[in-house]
C-alpha cells in the first residue's frame, strides 16, 4: 500500500498492510534527525524511513484590509498594546512582553490571535463586550481575496507534492472553542461562558462562520483529510454541558461536509477525553488523533470500547515515553498500544511534535518496536 491508502485505510477502520506509524517533529530547535530544509526534502526522508506522513494544507482567516493595527509598547517594552482599528471601532489589548516570547518582541504587521502564549499573558483582552463583536467581525472575515489567493496558490503546490510522494493532503482546521482561550485567556473563556453565555456564543459564530468558509473551499479545491483541533475543547476546560453546546453543532457540520466530499475527518484531542467519550462517540468524526496516554492516566482499552466504529491515532506520551523514557521503556509503551489498540483503526503516534532534545536511542527503539509489531 501507498502511504496514502495505508493511512486512509486505517483511519477508516480497514484491513492494511501493516499499522502506520505517523510522527511529526517540532520546528524549532529541530531534532537531529529532522535534517531537511524543504517540504520535498521531509517527504523524501519519510519515505527513506517507512514513516508515513501527510502534505498539510492550512485554513487561514486574516483580519479585512479594512483594518488598521497599532502597535505601542509600554513600561519599556514589557507590554505590548495592540489597537485593532476596524470600521466599526477599535479593540485594544494589552499582554506582557515576557523573555520567551519571541514574536511579542518585534511584530512586523500585527500579533496574532493564534497564539499559545496570549492566554497567560493578558493584562486586558479586546472583547469586554457584546459592543465589541461588530468589531470583531473585521478580524474574522467571512471573505478575504487574500486568503482565497492564498489557499489556492497553497493548494496547488501541496497537492502536487502529496501525489508525487503517495500521500494524503491534510487541511489543518482551526475553528472552534480554541479561539475563546487566544481571545479570553482560558481562565476568562470558561467565566465568559458562565456568565456572559450571548457573547461567547456570538464570538464562536463569527469565527466558526469565516473558518466555514475556508474549510468550504478547501473541500471543492479537493483535500483527502480534515484535521480539526481540538486541544483546549476537552473537559480540561469545559464540562460535558458546555461541550455538547459549544462545540457539537458546528463539529457536526464540518464532519458532515467533509465527508460529503469523500474526505475523513479527525479530531485532535490531547487531554481531558474521558468525561467527553459519550458524547464523542455521537459524533461521527472517524478518528481521534493525539490521546495522552501517561499525564492523562488514559486507559487506552476503556477508549477503544468506547469509541466503536472509530480509529484512534496515538498510543505513546511525547514527552514521558519519547522524551523522559529509556529505549526499554519506550519499547513497553509501543507494545502497550499495540496490546490495547490492536492492529485494525490504529495508528501509533502522538499529537506533539517530537523536540530537539528528546534522545535519539529513544526515538530508534520506538521505531524499531513498531517493525517488529506492525
Amino acid at each position: 500500500m501507498t502511504t496514502k491508502e495505508r493511512l486512509l485505510a486505517a483511519i477508516r477502520c480497514q484491513e492494511v498492510d501493516y499499522v502506520p506509524m505517523s510522527m511529526h517533529f517540532w520546528h524549532g530547535p529541530r531534532h537531529a534527525r529532522a535534517d531537511w530544509h524543504t517540504e520535498r526534502e521531509r517527504l523524501a526522508r519519510y519515505r527513506e524511513w517507512g514513516w508515513d506522513t501527510t502534505v498539510g494544507l492550512a485554513s487561514h482567516v486574516g483580519p479585512s484590509r479594512d483594518v488598521r493595527v497599532e502597535i505601542r509598547y509600554e513600561d519599556g517594552g514589557s507590554i505590548i498594546h495592540q489597537t485593532w482599528h476596524t470600521p466599526a471601532g477599535a479593540l485594544d489589548e494589552r499582554l506582557k512582553v515576557t523573555e520567551d516570547w519571541e514574536a511579542a518582541k518585534n511584530v512586523a504587521s500585527y500579533l496574532p490571535i493564534y497564539d499559545d502564549f496570549r492566554s497567560p499573558r493578558y493584562i486586558e483582552v479586546m472583547i469586554k463586550s457584546a459592543d465589541d463583536l461588530p468589531k470583531l467581525e473585521y478580524l474574522f472575515p467571512q471573505e478575504n481575496a487574500a486568503d482565497t489567493d492564498g489557499m489556492v496558490l497553497q493548494h496547488t503546490r501541496a497537492r502536487a507534492l502529496a501525489e508525487e510522494f503517495a500521500v494524503p493532503l491534510s487541511l489543518h482546521h482551526t475553528a472552534g472553542m480554541d479561539w475563546l482561550t487566544w481571545l479570553y485567556s482560558a481562565n476568562g473563556a470558561v467565566m465568559e461562558a458562565l456568565d456572559n453565555r450571548p457573547v461567547i456564543e456570538r464570538t464562536l459564530a463569527i469565527i466558526n462562520d469565516a473558518y466555514a468558509r475556508r474549510l468550504d473551499l478547501a473541500l471543492d479545491l479537493g483535500v483527502d483529510m480534515v484535521e480539526r483541533r481540538g486541544w483546549y475543547e476537552s473537559a480540561d476546560f469545559w464540562n460535558p454541558s458546555l461541550f455538547q453546546s459549544l462545540a457539537m453543532p458546528i463539529l457536526q457540520r464540518e464532519i458532515e461536509a467533509a465527508h460529503r466530499a469523500g474526505a475523513v475527518h479527525v479530531y485532535l484531542m490531547d487531554t481531558g477525553v474521558v468525561p467527553l467519550l459519550p458524547l464523542l462517540a455521537s459524533l461521527p468524526f472517524d478518528c481521534l488523533h493525539g490521546l495522552e496516554p501517561v499525564y492523562a492516566n488514559l486507559d487506552q482499552k476503556q477508549v477503544r470500547r468506547r469509541l466503536p466504529g472509530k480509529s484512534v491515532w496515538g498510543g505513546i506520551s511525547g514527552p514521558e515515553d519519547l522524551g523522559r523514557g529509556t529505549p526499554a521503556s519506550i519499547r513497553r509503551a509501543v507494545e502497550r498500544a499495540f496490546s490495547d489498540y490492536g492492529k485494525i483503526g490504529f495508528i501509533l503516534g502522538m499529537a506533539v511534535g517530537i523536540r530537539h532534545n528528546w534522545p535519539a536511542e529513544n526515538l530508534s527503539a520506538c521505531e524499531q518496536a513498531w517493525k517488529q509489531l506492525r
